[in-house]
């Protein structure tokens, strides 16, 4: 073997270990027990709780889609700022309203893989999921005084198997509809968060199955946030198909979420569609995506489309763009245009900014009044 050949094998090594590693990421608890498992059914490890008194917390961890994170919380306790999820409550607040010390501040080095993972937490009581929770790999964890099982060895496929049963929000009779929402509702969160192109499959279904249209829109927008080129061609996909106009709507904002390359393009289309409220929707992203490039098509959409919602989220698509090139915009279009409507948004969102010229500009306005 030549040394070339002994090098790579090394680095293979090296890079199996730390995804071994991160694959492996246990999370931060305090204020309780942390006890891991090998598992790899999640239905097996819940069934084993079916007979605890006592409500019972499990958790996995699954790699997370490149760049994102799951999420985390802070508050304050008397001036102090802490950073963590409260697990025995599902909520976020401080010793004087759970009853419990809040979670020890994070100390020492940032852990390298500390984004490379998504956390789900799933509590059991009388046998049943009655909360799920999803966070970054980074969060510390209040337990509250209860023990944490956590279970290595869950895999991406079987995390989202697992999650998808909630998505039809009908797992769990003996709870109510509101409940049935919520785990629903964070378990479609979680699934689009995993880095496992399985996910695709599950919102793909959702978009195109789901009747409940604000779960369908969760979806929707999951796609255009997190998944990619997929989500990007399942979108167009569905927006070449839809016919009702509140749905396209909503499908050009969940498109909006994109930072696929070719969505510049596509919002470009969609600005001249005959729909008033799609082109309201696309010339707002369409600034937003498109950014300094694209200003002059903005301000000729602001300037002749014959809607008024329509130039105003221009306006706001404007106002969007980093400040050193918002403001001056802005200024110029509350000073200059014949439209009082989009002068009246430029006011509006220049009120919105700290920024000096802004801040010159509507004292002078003020003045003149």
């Amino acid at each position: 073997m030549t040394r070339h050949s002994v090098l790579l094998c090394t680095l293979v090594s090296i890079s199996l270990s730390v995804a071994a590693i991160a694959g492996a990421q246990t999370p931060q608890v305090t204020n309780g027990r942390l006890e891991t498992r090998q598992a790899t059914s999640i239905d097996r490890e819940v069934s084993s709780f079916s007979a605890s008194a006592d409500p019972v917390w499990i958790g996995w961890s699954v790699p997370i889609v490149d760049g994102e994170n799951g999420g985390c919380s802070t508050w304050s306790n008397d001036n102090e700022w802490y950073r963590g999820y409260m697990m025995d409550f599902g909520v976020f607040g401080n010793s004087t309203t759970s009853g419990h010390p809040p979670a020890v501040q994070t100390v020492g080095p940032a852990r390298i893989e500390a984004s490379s993972n998504l956390l789900i937490l799933a509590r059991v009581t009388d046998g049943r999921i009655d909360r799920l929770s999803k966070f970054s790999a980074d969060c510390p964890i209040d337990a509250g005084g209860r023990s944490l099982y956590w279970l290595n060895g869950v895999t991406p496929a079987e995390s989202l198997r697992w999650l998808d049963g909630f998505t039809g929000m009908d797992k769990g009779d003996r709870l109510s509809a509101s409940a049935r929402r919520s785990l629903a509702t964070t378990a479609l969160n979680a699934i689009a968060l995993h880095r496992d192109a399985g996910a695709d499959t599950i919102l793909d279904r959702v978009v195109t199955s789901e009747r409940d249209q604000s779960f369908r829109q969760q979806a929707e927008t999951a796609l255009g946030r997190y998944r990619g080129a997929h989500g990007f061609t399942s979108l167009r996909a569905l927006l070449a198909q839809e016919r009702a106009p509140e749905h396209r709507r909503q499908l050009v904002t969940a498109l909006g979420q994109t930072q696929e390359p070719g969505s510049v393009d596509a919002l470009r289309a969609l600005v001249k569609d005959s729909d008033d409220k799609v082109r309201a929707e696309a010339v707002y992203y369409f600034a937003v995506r498109g950014g300094q490039p694209v200003v002059p098509e903005v301000r000729a959409v602001m300037d002749n489309d014959q809607s008024s919602d329509v130039r105003t989220r221009a306006v706001s698509g404007l106002a969007r763009l980093p400040e050193d090139a918002a403001v001056p915009l802005l200024i110029d279009i509350a000073t200059k245009s014949k439209d009082l409507d989009v002068r009246k948004r430029a006011v509006s969102s220049l009120n919105q900014s700290k920024d000096p010229r802004a801040v010159t500009f509507l004292q002078d306005l003020v003045k003149r009044l």
